[in-house]
């Protein structure tokens, strides 16, 4: 084949001609503008499958909850007792957690080290956990094994012994476990944040230092587990190879004698927003950097805007492609991270964000953090962010219960505080629900621009730093008041 040669000049020519005519004579944008506007549609779903949840009512006023997993060689036990550190007396906050630490310490029996021996055995582990309004106990055995996981569940309800000698040693365990978080100075400045946004809230009891443990008694474990372990304010999980009916009759079977009693649970009302400036600091003499929590009340987790919440909070900081991030750290190059989230409890939730920056960008930092804030709730957040928002909160959330004992955490919480349908199987409708109208009015209504801000740092390096502010309450390392810096006043 002949090859046929192009001058240059004439190839110059056309490239400029060619030039010309997309510079001064451009396509129409119109469609081009509205594709970049919209956001591409998502990739179809992958199907969810859930086990369905399966309860009943036992004799005794205790529910069974039962989730099928086939072929599923482990079985998840979790009892939950909805009682948890609000539920503590007033004067001795603690005894909650300590009440749960020593259930499975020694029945009639066994000692704490038989309990340890037969869990053992049956290829177990036993672990508890205690919050403001539940304590749960998750027992994880070999499926053949549920009759003797059973038998062992109920000699620590039925025949507990709280031995004084067993709590000395759960009492010094835990206080050296909160000396040593006393150190950590993101444990510290978000302790500070919870304990001034709850107040006088029974849910302040959850927020106690190692200084209250000496006070409980052995008489204050049995008078709380006499009162609020019961099988009417409880709830039993299941979750593995295993039906209702088979379920019903072995649970029945080892707990049939645990009586209940009448509980006088009042409704407790969510503790008062913040709602104006306040400004909290903490002295940690050997801090390098500034760490920065700020935060407020927000909406329960029964709340009809938890989903919508859930998208403005994965707008604003839930990622490391959020704004809060995206600002602080990649733009200003400020913050060795910036995020935010939302906890959820009964009565309340707590919206809250946190960052490390280095002192002497501590005041500009918050006065990011606060723009950011202000812009989701003064401006609608664009589709594209909401459905990018949509998209990771869906992708992981088969990730969350991909493990047994995740899936058996999220069927308590479902079981322990009513959620039903709406938060189990529609947890995908919820989320593709969302649009940015529904996350603009959510974010009017939870005080999110007037936060309560704490900052955790060494005195003698930020303190120079945040004397714009107006006022500034100064705290110890375990949250007690000490005194004001007011702007313009020597301390």
């Amino acid at each position: 084949m002949k090859l046929i040669s192009c001058p240059s000049r004439i190839l110059g020519f056309a490239l400029f001609s060619l030039w010309i005519g997309l510079v001064f004579c451009p396509p129409p944008l119109s469609s081009q503008e509205r594709f970049r506007k919209t956001p591409p549609s998502p990739e179809p779903l992958s199907e969810l499958r859930l086990p369905s949840i399966e309860p009943a009512r036992l004799s005794n006023g205790l529910t069974l909850a039962v989730a099928y997993r086939e072929n599923c060689p482990i079985t998840s036990l979790q009892l939950i007792i909805l009682a948890g550190e609000s539920d503590s007396p007033e004067k001795v906050p603690g005894v909650a957690t300590l009440a749960a630490h020593l259930l499975p310490r020694g029945t009639q029996m066994l000692s704490s080290s038989d309990i340890e021996e037969i869990i053992e055995s049956i290829g177990g582990n036993f672990s508890n956990s205690t919050s403001l309004d539940c304590s749960v106990f998750t027992f994880n055995f070999l499926e053949e094994y549920l009759d003797q996981a059973l038998e062992i569940l109920s000699k620590m309800i039925l025949q507990p012994v709280f031995l004084e000698t067993e709590l000395e040693n759960e009492k010094r365990n835990l206080f050296y476990a909160l000396l040593e978080k006393g150190r950590d100075v993101d444990f510290v400045a978000r302790r500070l944040l919870l304990r001034v946004l709850f107040g006088k809230h029974p849910y302040q009891k959850s927020i106690f230092n190692e200084d209250v443990i000496k006070n409980i008694k052995q008489k204050d474990i049995l008078d709380f587990f006499d009162k609020f372990y019961r099988p009417n304010n409880a709830i039993l999980i299941l979750t593995g190879n295993l039906n209702l009916t088979t379920a019903t009759r072995k649970v029945s079977h080892y707990l049939n004698t645990w009586q209940k009693t009448d509980l006088d649970r009042p409704f407790l009302p969510a503790p008062e927003p913040n709602e104006k400036d306040k400004i909290c600091f903490v002295d940690i003499p050997q801090a390098k950097d500034s760490t920065i929590y700020m935060g407020n009340i927000s909406l329960p987790i029964t709340s009809p805007d938890y989903f919508p919440f859930l998208v403005l909070n994965q707008v604003l900081g839930g990622t490391p492609i959020s704004r809060l991030f995206m600002n602080l750290r990649e733009s200003k190059g400020y913050a060795y991270y910036a995020f935010s989230e939302a906890e959820f409890y009964k009565s309340c939730g707590i919206f809250l964000v946190s960052a490390k920056v280095t002192p002497e960008v501590s005041y500009t930092s918050i006065q990011e953090i606060l723009k950011e804030i202000s812009s989701v709730v003064q401006e609608k957040i664009s589709n594209f962010e909401i459905e990018q928002a949509k998209s990771s909160l869906i992708g992981n959330f088969p990730l969350s219960i991909e493990k047994y004992d995740h899936l058996s955490s999220q069927i308590s919480k479902i079981e322990a505080f009513n959620l039903g349908e709406e938060h189990w199987g529609k947890y995908y409708e919820n989320i593709m629900l969302v649009d940015s109208e529904k996350v603009f009015e959510v974010a009017q209504l939870y005080h999110l621009t007037t936060p309560v801000i704490v900052i955790a740092g060494s005195k003698n390096s930020v303190i120079d730093f945040l004397r714009a502010f107006e006022k500034i309450e100064v705290y110890n390392s375990k949250g007690i008041f000490q005194y004001n810096i007011t702007k313009g006043v020597g301390e």
